[in-house]
């Protein structure tokens, strides 16, 4: 039975001392299996996330996605970086940091081949953390983000013309929902001035859910063909640890130079899978096929390295990192789909005309650039997949004198290849972040009642 990835796809258009304490039970309260706000009925729309657990997230906050989600050495006292635990040793003492962050997505998607093209829009949470210092040089950090997502429903009506004419039409519908969903656990210490470790605890958890159907009509007999609907559940639980390190130069009087690296050791996870198969028609349903397996799959050791500069003005950060899934889980046979190893490319920048201008607010904005390139861990007819994109935004303070901020953030991207006969998709995002940031005031005991 021919699969439909990457052939024929179907069109779709869907459309503060209290706030230290409101923040940590937003977080509690939000880390539950059922954390995904969207507006549309998936999470993304791609036929790559049709196998395994998806489309893997770039990772990293709103505030970095807008420079190209770079992070693995940047160190901002006064700003949550998720990607890597051992940032967290420089937040300052008697405050607090609480990220929020949404993320719409507009996905055009074409087959030069087939012909077809498709559009979809979603929207979800991007990030959330809070980040409290423990002491003088010690921080911890809780955060939710998204480690994948799989959305697409596709249509294969059978083009051979026997099967038509003795049979009737046969169209295939091919569906999928879901995703991975990321709790974390972080705590950096400041070793010496300059050196900070970090390590972090994170939980993976989720269900993706993929259904197949097939329906026959018979046009010249009064023969009557059941239909088929397969559904197929896999649950996903599993703890991963995050080891990082940052190391800080001090470049000229009042610049720095910050190299860091992170290391996710390789695990295997246990998937609770679970599949119904029914056959159907005009007077009822029986059940085909019903069980219930477990089965093992690798997440891959995964590195990254990064180098962050930084002056009164101007920040500049490069990161790479990479995965090999080869081997990480099986691909069903026929699909000339194989797994091979994700590499990551980000380069962002900063710049603040003049951070202490008190008379032109749009001086004290950080402007940001970024550009990222990845070569998928996905595989089709013998061509890695590719993705690249480029990003822009700005960042400005909710009020003078404050840290406080709010960020936005715009990114056009484009992943798969005509030449390789790969579905082409144009992806355009927006991020929208809020960041509030507590001084020494959430913490001073009150002199008077």
């Amino acid at each position: 039975m021919p699969h439909p990835i990457f052939r024929t796809l179907k069109h779709n258009l869907c459309s503060c001392g209290g706030y230290a304490a409101f923040c940590l039970c937003a977080v509690l309260c939000l880390c539950t299996p059922h954390a995904r706000a969207q507006m549309s009925s998936l999470n993304i729309f791609s036929p790559y996330t049709m196998y395994g657990i998806g489309d893997m997230a770039v990772g990293g906050s709103a505030f970095n996605r807008s420079m190209g989600g770079v992070g693995i050495a940047v160190r901002d006292p006064h700003a949550f970086n998720y990607r890597n635990p051992a940032s967290m040793s420089a937040i300052p003492r008697q405050s607090a940091i609480f990220n929020f962050a949404g993320e719409g997505k507009n996905i055009y998607a074409r087959n030069a081949s087939a012909g077809n093209s498709t559009t979809y829009n979603t929207f979800n949470i991007h990030d959330l953390g809070l980040a409290v210092p423990l002491g003088r040089g010690v921080g911890l950090g809780f955060s939710l983000t998204p480690v994948s997502s799989v959305g697409y429903t596709s249509r294969l009506v059978e083009q051979n013309q026997s099967v038509t004419e003795n049979i009737g039409s046969t169209i295939y519908n091919y569906a999928g929902d879901g995703g991975i969903t990321q709790v974390a656990m972080s705590l950096g210490v400041n070793l010496t001035p300059k050196l900070s470790l970090g390590v972090s605890m994170n939980y993976w958890f989720g269900d993706i859910e993929r259904q197949y159907n097939a329906m026959v009509t018979s046009y010249l007999s009064s023969a009557v063909y059941r239909s088929v609907i397969s559904t197929e559940n896999q649950n996903l639980s599993k703890i991963l640890f995050t080891l990082g390190a940052q190391y800080v130069f001090k470049v000229g009087r009042n610049n720095a130079l910050a190299i860091g690296a992170t290391y996710q050791p390789k695990v295997t996870a246990s998937i609770r899978q679970t599949r119904l198969t029914m056959s159907y028609d005009n007077s009822g349903a029986d059940t085909v096929f019903s069980a219930a397996s477990r089965w093992n799959m690798d997440i891959p050791g995964k590195v990254a390295a990064g180098i962050y500069y930084q002056s009164d003005k101007l920040g500049v950060a490069f990161d790479y990192s990479r995965q090999n899934w080869e081997g990480a889980y099986a691909i069903p046979e026929g699909q000339n789909v194989a797994l091979g190893v994700q590499q990551d490319y980000r380069l962002g920048f900063s710049y603040v005309p003049n951070r202490f201008d008190i008379r032109n607010a749009l001086n004290r904005w950080t402007y940001k650039v970024g550009l990222r390139y990845s070569d998928s861990y996905l595989i089709k007819d013998g061509h890695q997949l590719r993705d690249a994109a480029v990003s822009l935004g700005v960042d400005f303070g909710l009020k003078k004198g404050t840290f406080s901020k709010v960020g936005i953030g715009l990114e056009y991207g484009e992943r798969g290849s005509r030449a390789a006969g790969q579905v082409r998709e144009r992806y355009f995002n927006i991020f929208a972040a809020l960041s509030l940031f507590g001084n020494d005031y959430w913490f001073v005991r009150p002199k008077y009642n």
